[in-house]
Formats: structure tokens, sequence, C-alpha cells
């Protein structure tokens, strides 16, 4: 299908961040951690909290796990790796120009050169992972969702969602199911740690072959922790943000995590929000920015099933690439996010504030709106300093082997040659200028 934006008129927000905020009442349990992931701010300052509230109980609960899990029968395990990665495809002959779904989230993307590499320097070379889902509203687990890694690329997944019997599994010593899991403890950690009992269970009964793999459960508020920022540098800021929720902005607990967590991820969390964006999307793309794609099979699915759901999502992201425009790598790095007061318990600031500068907007890409949403890698960095975004800063467009690329072969090594040349006449001059010096 062929995504249109919307047109400007239509992209007038009905009110402020503030008022979207006020909007949320004091019942809704993730209200508190709201402002640490903004696109769920933005949608309510065009559409009404009771309508958030119907998608939320209606197309979260009844039809986003069953959804996903119906799709990914769709393939069957010999082609997974292939389908779901492209990371071994014979057919991706420019790797390093190719972004790719990385599995570990699986919401997120990364180079297709650095995937193995990465995802074993940080998860190791046997491993899985269960994303369990839980409603913001009920505090119910929806749907897990297990992926198994070796060797960095995923070999095996499994789902649990609607009404499957798997959810009825009662933990072994305090008798607590796993759907109700969440509602039983005041901290997610803790609840998460009682849920890894229950789900590795489920996960040495159904693939025993990697009972000795490490494994981790990663837990999620589904409508505020699903994390669908556009740019890959603004979604790893909002990854620290919600993990961070506890320890820095002193809030009841984290957003989302894994338990336990992978040492690798600990020991990176610790650094400032700055230095994990760097330093992560370093092991992800390189450090070059790109804006993440919106799959063509959910918003079709969307269309055909949920229109006002499909409307509101094209909503927000027309208002994302052609009103706010999308921060560069060194606006996202250096933003000063909101304020908590935990004392008070309530938020000083609401939103985020980016230092000034040119921002990415797709018209000024020279790209129809359906090509800028199919993801577009840009050889911009953190240390870019560019005054407009234009065409010329496009590597390529797409993801896996759809990718489409604007610069010719090898222009990479070409970069990197005169890089180095400037690098040594400026040496040379240098030492010309030593010597003159009386």
């Amino acid at each position: 299908m062929q995504l249109e934006a919307l047109d400007d008129k239509e992209l007038t927000p009905k009110r402020t961040i503030t008022e979207a905020y006020k909007t949320i009442p004091d019942t809704v349990y993730t209200k508190k951690w709201v402002p640490l992931i903004p696109h769920l701010l933005w949608a309510l300052q065009f559409i009404d909290y009771d309508d958030f509230e119907r998608d939320l109980k209606e197309g979260i609960s009844e039809r986003a796990g069953q959804t996903l899990a119906d799709r990914m029968e769709e393939f069957d395990v010999d082609d997974f790796d292939t389908s779901f990665l492209m990371s071994t495809a014979d057919n991706i002959k420019r790797k390093s120009e190719t972004m790719i779904p990385w599995g570990f989230p699986p919401n997120m993307t990364i180079r297709a050169d650095l995937h193995s590499s990465s995802s074993i320097m940080i998860y190791g070379p046997s491993h899985d992972i269960s994303f369990c889902g839980i409603n913001d509203i009920t505090r119910e687990i929806e749907f897990a969702f297990n992926i198994h890694m070796e060797d960095g690329t995923p070999v095996d997944r499994w789902w649990i969602a609607g009404d499957d019997e798997l959810f009825k599994r009662r933990h072994m010593k305090l008798g607590y199911k796993l759907k109700e899991m969440p509602q039983k403890f005041d901290h997610i950690s803790e609840a998460a740690n009682r849920i890894r009992d229950i789900m590795m269970d489920i996960r040495n009964e159904r693939t025993p072959q990697w009972a000795h793999a490490s494994y981790a459960v990663c837990f999620v508020f589904i409508a505020v922790g699903i994390i669908t920022p556009v740019s890959n540098y603004d979604a790893l800021g909002q990854l620290w943000d919600g993990v961070n929720a506890e320890n820095v902005y002193k809030l009841p607990h984290p957003l989302f995590g894994y338990e336990p967590w992978p040492s690798v991820l600990n020991t990176m969390f610790a650094l400032k929000r700055s230095q994990w964006c760097t330093s992560l999307s370093r092991m992800l793309s390189g450090n070059l920015l790109y804006m993440q794609p919106f799959g063509r099979d959910m918003m079709q699915e969307l269309k055909t099933q949920a229109p006002e759901q499909f409307d509101r999502m094209l909503l927000m992201i027309s208002y994302q690439l052609k009103k706010l425009g999308i921060p560069l790598p060194s606006q996202t790095a250096n933003v000063i996010p909101p304020e908590y007061d935990p004392v008070r318990g309530e938020w000083k600031t609401l939103d985020f504030k980016f230092p000034p500068g040119p921002r990415v907007f797709y018209e000024d890409l020279d790209l129809s709106f359906d090509e800028a949403t199919s993801g577009v890698l840009f050889n911009i960095t953190h240390k870019s300093k560019i005054d407009k975004v234009t065409r010329d800063h496009i590597i390529s467009i797409g993801l896996g082997e759809d990718t489409k690329y604007l610069k010719p072969e090898g222009w990479m090594e070409e970069e990197k040659r005169k890089k180095r040349a400037r690098k040594k006449v400026k040496k040379i001059r240098k030492i010309i200028k030593y010597k003159k010096t009386p």
C-alpha cells in the first residue's frame, strides 16, 4: 500500500502538551511515566482520551498480541532467519548500508553488517528473551513473544496471545497466574522475576534443546512503553529514559526492562543519556541516523481491521515528518528531558527541550511520503554539523532486501580515504608552520 501524508490543515493540535497530559485520568497506572514517551502526549494533543482508551481496550487487549501471533505463523522455521532479519541473505551485498530489524528488541533496527557481532557481544552466543506486553489499564499480561538466537541470528520464535491456557499457569510457590502477575507486586521488576520463573518453564517445555541457554524476560507496558519514534537515536534515548525511570527520574519503578539484565547493558545503562545514545548507536548503526520504517503489512492490517487506529497512526507519522521534524543525533544526545518531583509526585516540566538547529523534514528530502516512511539511512552522525538535511545526505532507502541505494557503491571507502588525506595534509601543515616559527 502507498502512504500519503495528511494536509497541513489536519495537523493542528487541539490542545497543548500540558492540556493533553491532564486529560489522562489518575486511575491510569502508567500516567506518571507518560512524559518519558512523548508520542503518547502528541497523540492526545489531537484525540480525546476516551478514544485512546477505547483503542487500548479493544485494539491492544483483543487484537495486538493475536495479530502479531497470527503474522508470525505465516513464517515456517526454515525461512524465519532470512524472512525476519535478512542478515545472512546472499542478495544483500552492501550490508554496511542496509538496515534490518534487530530482533532484541523486535521494534528496533540494526545495520546488517553489525547484527551478529553486536548481538553476541550483548546477549551471548545462545540466548532467549520473552517480551511480555502488559496492559496499562488492567496491568495484565496481554501477550508474550519469545525469540531464540544462536550466534547472533534468530532461529526460533513462539507466541502466547489471546485466550492461551498458558496465561492461567500458576507460580509454583506463590500460586499467582501468569496473566495477573504484574498486579500482585508494587515494583514491576519483582513481578518480572516471578514471571521469569513461569516463562522459563514454558521455554524449557517448548524448546528443551535450548534449556541451558541464557534466558531473560522483558517487561513492557504496551501503550506507554512500546517505543515508536521515527529516529533510531530517539528510540535509544527513550529506551534509556524508560529503563532509568526509577534511578534517574525517581519514579516508582522502570517503565520497561530485562530480568535479569545482560551484564553489558547493565553497565551501559549506567552511562549518561548522551553517552548511552552515542555508544549504543555505534553498535547498531555505526552512529548513522536512521528514520525507522512503518511496516506496510501492519498499516494495511490496521486500515482493514481498525480504520480509526490507522487514521490516528497516519496522523502521528504525518505530524512528526511534516511539523515537528526529526531531531538530529546531536540534538537527541543533548536534549533536556522532563523533570519529575518525587516529593510532590508530579512533573515540573512535561516536554523534551531539544537544542536549536535543523531537523529532518520529509519534504526537504525530495522523497514521497511513502518513501520517507519506508526507512531512510543518512550519512549523519552525532558529530555532523549541517545547515539543512537534504537528499544529498541519504545513503539508502528501505529495510532489508528491499533497500534502494542512493550513494554509489564504494562511497564509504572513498570518504574514509579523503578523511585520511585531509588529516595528513593538516599534519603536514602543522609541521611546516612549526619549522617556520623562529
